[in-house]
Parts: C-alpha cells; sequence; structure tokens
C-alpha cells in the first residue's frame, strides 16, 4: 500500500503541485517570520552585548524601573566627584566616566535625520569602549568629533570635514575619525558622534557631572565581590550592574519595540495556514470523490478500510513533508522580503546575518505535516468507508448531513450572541475574537446547505449575460460543497483585509474628529520622528513663545508610569495657557487644581478603577518610585484621547517626577490681527536653529497621530495578500480538478454545438463567481465585526465608525480579476479537450 500510495501521489504531478504551493506559502510565511523575529532579537542582543563587553560594572542614577513600551528612561546625572571615588575602591582597575545624549549632526546645512536615534557619547578607548577607530584617530580636543562609517559613507562625509552637531548647545566640529561599532560599520538605523568628555559635557550642559561610569574589575576581583564593594562605597542612591544585566535590559526594551511585529507576523501567517487548510481539505475531497471506482476496487481486492485510510494520509503525509522541506528553505528569502518590505513601511528592522533556529525547523515541520494531514483525515475517513459494490456503479452525490447543518447553525447562533454579549453587555473586547471563530466556523459547515442560494443570487448578473452565465451559474450551485470550501478560502483572507481597512479607518477618523474638537491652537510645532516621548528641545518653546506674531504657546510632554505590573502614559501641560489653545470640557473639577500636584483621570478610566475627585491614584515613577496623586478632575474621554492620553498632570509636578526634559508638542495660537503667512514665516525663522521641528497644521499633525496605524495597515495588507494568493490557487485548483470530473459533460457541451471560447468564457465565469462570492462573504464577515470592534471600542473613547467604502470597491474589483486570471488555465485545459475523447469518458 506504501508504494502505491507513491505512485498514487507522484502519478498526479498537477494536483500534487498545486496542493503543495498551498502549504509552501503557508509554512514559508511562519517560518518567515520566525527567522526575522529570532534575528532581529539576536542582533539586537549582539549589540547591546557589544556595548558592554569591556566593562564588568555600570553605575548610574537609581530608578524604580528600566524601561516602559520598549522606551529606556532617563536618569539623573551624577556628581563629579563619584568617578574618583569609585576609582579608589579596592579591587577597580578602571572607571571611566561617560557622558551619553542626543546630538543631531548636520551636514552642509542639512540635517540628518535617521529613523532611529542620534547618539552624542564621550569618547572611551577599547576595550571599555564599544568604538573603534577604523581611521584618523580619536577625538583629543574639543572642537574635534569621530563619526560611525556608516554615516561618512552614506552621507560623504571623510576625514577633515567640518560638521554641526546640534544637542543643547550647538558646535562646529572637525571630523578627525571615523568608528566602527563591534564589526559593523555603526549602530542601526543611527547616527554616532563620538567627542571628548568636557566637550559632550559642555554640548549636553551638563557641567561637571557625567551619565554613567564603566568599571573594569581587577584581574584577581571576581565582579561580584567587586559589585558589592562599589555598592558600598557609593550609596544607595545609585545602581550597580553588571554589564550583562544592562545587556539583556536594554535588549529587551529593544525588542517590546518588534513585539507587535511578531504578533503580526504570526498572526498572518495562522491566517495563511488556515486558507491553505481549506484548500488541502477541499483538494482531497475532491480527489476522494474522483476516485471512488479506484477506491472501491481496491477494496473488492481485499484492501480493508484502515488500509485506505492509511494510503490517503500517507499521501497527505508525502505532501506535508515536500512542502515543509521546501517552505523552510523559501522562508529564509521570504524574512529579508518581509524585512525589506517592512522598512518600506517605515518599520526599519536591525540589519544582519539570519538566523535559523531548530525550533523554527521543528515548527516548519510541525505546521506544514499537521495542517496538511490533518486537513486529509475527512476525506481519508470517507475515502475508508468506500462500500466495493462502488465499483459497479456510480457513486451518488455527497448531501449535507443535517448534523452538519445543526452544527453549524449552533456555531453561527453562538458567535453571534458572543457580538452581542460585547455589544450590549459590555462584555470584553476580545470575546469578540471568540465571535469571530463561531462565525467562520459556522459559515464552514452551513456552506454547502446556503451556496446553492447565495450563488444563484451572486450569480445573476452573470446569468443575464447569456447561457455560459447560466451553466457557469449551475455548476457552481451543483457541486455546494467544493463551491463553498473554495468561496471561504478566499473570504477569510478578504475578512481580514477588509476588517483592517475599516478598523484603521475609523481610528484615523476618529483621531481626527476628536483632535478638530478639542485642539484650537492655529499651528503645531512637533518633531518630525514622532518620538515616542516627544523631540523637542525647550529652546523650541523658548523661541516661538518670544515672537510677538503669537499670543500664547502651550507645551506638552509625555511620561511613563507603572500601573502594577503595566505600564501606561500621561501627558504634562501648563494648566495656564492649555485652556486659550484647546477647548476641554470636565465632568468633575477643573484643570487649574493641576498646580497643587494632583492628576485629572479620562472619565472611563475613572469608572473603571471606582475614582472620583479627592480620591488618590498609586502611582510609580522611575525617579521617584511610587507616589499618590490626589484626583482633581476628570475630562472627556474624547477630550483626553485629543491630548494622547488618560493621565494629565502639570508641568511643575512633571519636573519633579521626571528627568526627561524634552517637549512633544507646542500648541500656538497667533496674535490677533496677524496675517496666517506672516505667523508661519517667523515660527519657521525661530525653528531654523531646530531642523527636526517641524510647523504643522491640524491635519498634518493628526497625520503624524496616525503614522503608525497607516504604516501597520499598509504592511500588513500587503502580508494579507499572500492569504489571497493561496486562496486564489485554491480556485485554480478546484476548477483544474473538476476538469477531469467534468470531462464527459464538457464533451456533449462540444457536440451540441458550444465553441471553444464559450467554454472557456464558461469556466472562467464559474472562476469569477467564486471570487464575488467570496468578495460579499468576506467583506460582509470583515466589515462587520469591524463595526462591532469600532462600537465597543466606543465604550472608552468616542469612536465613530468610517467606512473606506473606495477601497473596499477596491479589494472587489482586485477580487474579481484575481479570480477571472485564476480561471484562464483551467479553461485553456477544458478547451482543448478532444471532444470524441471526452464525450467517451466513463
Amino acid at each position: 500500500m506504501w508504494r502505491l500510495t507513491l505512485r498514487t501521489t507522484l502519478a498526479r504531478r498537477t494536483r500534487l503541485a498545486l496542493t503543495l504551493l498551498a502549504v509552501v506559502l503557508g509554512v514559508t510565511f511562519a517560518t518567515g517570520g520566525l527567522i526575522l523575529t529570532d534575528t532581529s532579537g539576536r542582533l539586537l542582543d549582539d549589540q547591546f552585548r557589544t556595548a558592554t563587553a569591556g566593562v564588568d560594572l555600570t553605575v548610574r542614577d537609581a530608578v524604580a524601573f528600566d524601561s516602559a513600551m520598549g522606551v529606556e528612561v532617563a536618569r539623573d546625572p551624577l556628581p563629579a566627584g563619584l568617578p574618583e571615588r569609585i576609582g579608589a575602591v579596592p579591587g577597580v582597575a578602571a572607571a571611566r566616566p561617560q557622558v551619553r545624549g542626543q546630538g543631531l549632526l548636520e551636514v552642509d546645512g542639512t540635517a540628518i535625520v535617521p529613523s532611529g536615534a542620534s547618539v552624542l557619547s564621550s569618547w572611551v578607548p577599547p576595550p571599555v569602549g564599544a568604538f573603534t577607530v577604523r581611521s584618523g584617530r580619536p577625538p583629543a580636543a574639543d572642537d574635534e568629533v569621530v563619526i560611525d562609517e556608516a554615516t561618512a559613507r552614506s552621507h560623504h562625509i571623510g576625514l577633515g570635514d567640518t560638521v554641526t552637531l546640534r544637542a543643547t548647545d550647538i558646535a562646529r566640529l572637525r571630523v578627525v575619525g571615523l568608528a566602527g561599532f563591534g564589526a559593523r560599520d555603526g549602530l542601526p538605523n543611527s547616527t554616532v558622534a563620538l567627542v571628548t568628555l568636557p566637550s559632550a559635557q559642555r554640548l549636553l550642559r551638563l557641567g561637571s557631572a557625567v551619565s554613567e561610569v564603566a568599571v573594569v574589575a581587577a584581574p584577581d576581583v571576581a565582579p561580584a565581590e567587586l559589585r558589592d564593594r562599589v555598592s558600598a562605597a557609593v550609596g544607595p542612591g545609585y545602581e550597580v550592574a553588571p554589564s550583562r544585566d544592562i545587556a539583556a535590559a536594554g535588549a529587551a526594551a529593544a525588542r517590546d519595540q518588534l513585539s507587535w511585529l511578531q504578533l503580526v507576523l504570526l498572526a498572518l501567517a495562522a491566517a495563511a495556514l488556515l486558507v491553505g487548510a481549506f484548500l488541502i481539505a477541499n483538494t482531497f475531497s475532491i480527489v476522494i470523490t474522483q476516485r471512488t471506482r479506484e477506491l472501491a476496487l481496491l477494496r473488492a481486492a481485499g484492501a480493508t478500510g484502515g488500509q485506505v485510510l492509511r494510503s490517503v494520509l500517507g499521501e497527505a503525509l508525502v505532501v506535508g513533508l515536500a512542502a515543509s522541506t521546501v517552505g523552510l528553505g523559501l522562508g529564509v528569502a521570504a524574512a529579508t522580503g518581509i524585512r525589506n518590505l517592512a522598512g518600506a513601511f517605515g518599520v526599519p528592522l536591525p540589519e544582519g546575518g539570519l538566523v535559523l533556529t531548530v525550533r523554527t525547523v521543528l515548527v516548519a515541520f510541525a505546521v506544514g505535516v499537521l495542517v496538511t494531514v490533518g486537513s486529509a483525515v475527512g476525506p481519508a475517513r470517507r475515502a475508508a468507508a468506500v462500500a466495493p459494490v462502488a465499483a459497479l456503479r456510480e457513486a451518488a452525490a455527497a448531501r449535507t448531513g443535517r448534523l452538519r447543518v445543526v452544527s453549524g447553525a449552533l456555531a453561527a447562533a453562538a458567535g453571534l450572541a458572543a457580538t452581542a454579549a460585547v455589544l450590549a453587555a459590555d462584555a470584553p473586547v476580545p470575546l469578540l475574537g471568540v465571535a469571530a471563530l463561531g462565525a467562520v466556523g459556522g459559515l464552514a459547515l452551513l456552506g454547502p446547505a446556503i451556496t446553492p442560494t447565495l450563488v444563484r443570487l451572486v450569480g445573476r448578473p452573470l446569468a443575464a449575460a447569456g447561457v455560459t452565465g447560466r451553466l457557469a451559474t449551475a455548476s457552481a450551485a451543483r457541486t455546494p460543497r467544493r463551491t463553498a470550501a473554495t468561496a471561504l478560502a478566499l473570504a477569510l483572507g478578504l475578512a481580514l483585509i477588509s476588517f483592517m481597512a475599516v478598523l484603521g479607518t475609523s481610528v484615523k477618523s476618529s483621531v481626527r474628529q476628536s483632535y478638530a474638537e478639542v485642539i484650537t491652537a492655529d499651528h503645531v510645532v512637533e518633531s518630525a520622528r514622532n518620538e515616542m516621548l516627544g523631540g523637542l528641545s525647550p529652546t523650541v518653546y523658548d523661541r516661538v513663545s518670544r515672537l510677538r506674531e503669537v499670543a500664547v504657546a502651550s507645551r506638552l510632554r509625555y511620561g511613563h508610569w507603572r500601573d502594577g505590573d503595566a505600564t501606561q502614559a500621561l501627558t504634562a501641560v501648563d494648566p495656564s495657557t492649555l485652556p486659550r489653545v484647546t477647548s476641554l470640557h470636565f465632568t468633575a473639577g477643573n484643570l487649574t487644581a493641576l498646580d497643587g500636584g494632583g492628576i485629572v483621570l479620562a472619565e472611563h478610566v475613572a469608572r473603571d478603577r471606582g475614582l472620583t475627585v479627592g480620591d488618590e491614584l498609586p502611582m510609580t515613577f522611575s525617579r521617584t518610585g511610587a507616589r499618590r496623586l490626589p484626583v482633581v478632575g476628570l475630562l472627556r474621554d474624547g477630550d483626553a484621547r485629543a491630548l494622547s492620553t488618560d493621565y494629565l498632570i502639570s508641568l511643575d509636578t512633571f519636573a519633579r517626577l521626571y528627568s526627561e526634559e524634552m517637549d512633544a508638542s507646542v500648541l500656538i495660537r497667533t496674535a490677533e490681527g496677524t496675517d496666517r503667512t506672516a505667523a508661519e514665516r517667523a515660527i519657521r525663522a525661530a525653528l531654523s536653529e531646530t531642523p527636526t521641528a517641524q510647523l504643522r497644521d491640524q491635519a498634518a499633525a493628526v497625520a503624524g497621530r496616525t503614522q503608525m496605524i497607516d504604516q501597520v495597515l499598509g504592511l500588513v495588507t500587503v502580508l494579507l495578500m499572500l492569504a489571497v494568493l493561496i486562496a486564489l490557487l485554491g480556485i485554480t485548483n478546484t476548477l483544474a480538478l473538476s476538469i477531469t470530473e467534468r470531462t464527459a459533460e464538457i464533451g456533449l457541451l462540444r457536440a451540441v454545438g458550444m465553441t471553444r471560447r464559450q467554454l472557456r468564457w464558461m469556466i472562467r465565469g464559474e472562476a469569477v463567481l467564486v471570487a464575488a462570492l467570496a468578495s460579499v462573504l468576506g467583506i460582509a464577515l470583515g466589515g462587520g465585526f469591524a463595526a462591532a470592534t469600532v462600537r465597543a471600542l466606543g465604550r472608552d473613547a468616542p469612536t465613530v465608525l468610517a467606512v473606506p467604502a473606495g477601497r473596499l470597491l477596491l479589494v472587489l474589483a482586485v477580487a474579481l480579476a484575481a479570480g477571472l486570471l485564476a480561471g484562464l488555465l483551467p479553461a485553456r485545459r477544458a478547451a482543448r479537450l478532444d471532444i470524441l475523447t471526452a464525450v467517451g469518458t466513463p
């Protein structure tokens, strides 16, 4: 039986190739995502390990937590005498003070704005320092700088050139060296400027303070023992940590920023595999139907039902193993492609050699084999049940069992009930995921029962086109199980695309509406890089607020705090100026009360926590530890969203709780009677010394806030097209297999006068009809659950439903055109059949 299984599998090469392709694409996506995330994690680990490779201990200002939402917290500088005190500790071979901060490079009047950080650091010789000079020499004077080779090469900077470095202060420096970072030419997506310690202190206005002290242990002293000695010498206000722990924490913080991409890739891989599973199950179901006589003859010749079952599952196992092998190989190329694609959508990932782990190999084979064999179980069981007498008669058409219909109805009802619970009973929003699974399961089970009716409804325009259209509609309706499975595979991919389109557009529209209602400022100044915690120097506010064309300028700052094990964000505002550039609505308390050191909450936060004005909110800040801030006001949810947070404190309170000094936004109202163009010209002139500061109107400000949504939406949509491609292959596969089954029918149609052209259009029409049915189901399913999600999200903040009709129509048009293309090869094959041979086919 095993030899027969292999021969049977290899004898049907076309069917094998199409089934293989479906599994290969799913495995490729899954392994590509795993390879990419493993690679990014390994590269980040290597980067931070390299940065601390020559250091045993690092002394920094102590904080309550290291990072939040993937961003390392700012720390207060260390006093000038601390490095000498540490150097005097027995067992310390070296104690090197270091200064780090942000410093923007400018060449010939043009700022170099990387997607990552603009690093300014004091030069520390290796092995304590991570950078090595590859050409030139280290900086020796305060007007000298060493930059990374990657930046120098990409911006044509050579030794002896002069660059401008913009930090808190500005300096023109001469390039005396080009450096590498370990084996690399620089830090990923960043620029690096290395200067002398006094120069770094001056540029960052630290006086004689330093950022941290790198400690190297003497050869005969264990780092753990030295850590205890140094901790005792510096006291409890400082953190003395092993360099390997700091490297691990830094890498973990960087990985947190990429965690969403890993979830997206895994979710999309699951979608691709689910679509592939529908295709595989449909393929095996068709094949078993076509092989009824063959299997019955095997039974008549003495084969048992178990042998037939193992034969079919063996064929699936062969396909699964082959597809997993090919998919694993293509996954490496896919990882590179996804990394480049992510970069094109503004999501830069670390560059470097790809990492293939044993886990990824095991997952590839487990996924490919399990999906293939699991999809073939149902058809295999039907094959095993074929009676020997079936070889002597035509097999009866498959019918939709009553149990299947009842099960499908129950699954669909469960999905509707879960959706209703979320919308009407305030059930958790994730319950909508369970509802979606119920709806998909219900459609899969009910598909054969409802497909004939749906096909006739959707196919009316096609039927009106003539005989070929009516025959195509009749053919699709006559095989409901096959049509339903093929359409549902494509519908799943289109549903995900529609869901993302409607949800993304709705969120963007809600942000735009809230911002327009609340922010009354004439202009907004923000960083062009849209940093999470803001990227505007305080000098921007100082310069703009002094302009005679500006009546009032109000600045905002962002910060993170710990809420138990979770991390939250807050916004710091100026209570005296914010009311002049916004229209805020309080349901309790007022903004002025923030001057006393309290906090304003969004309504839904107060409701969820059971707080009101006068209560206290426990919070943990990295700099000051645990604090309890009194609630002094409750703000309307939509107004809070316009300010990008659910928590508001004053700038004075922010200064006591945080070390960060960067502004996120400056809201500007121009002086009365000032021409708008003149005001913009004056503001831009004031911003000329800060190249990353960007003057925006309301539309541009909203675009900056929704940029991440656009990036994710674009990336996910492109990646989802893979699932759609798999489903379209399913249409090709199904029609190609059906040609064999319908050979006699096609021969009779040709014998009674149907031309080759009409036959081709009939097959293509059937493909378009399946694509149209899938489009209707997919767009309705995805749009419906997106609307439910928007409604559920609206419980916390007003969220408007916005349907991107143009984009959905484009999805529909692309699906129909792709369906037409999917039918080309089967139509061509059908048209080439010899009439007499086809008529004589049993």
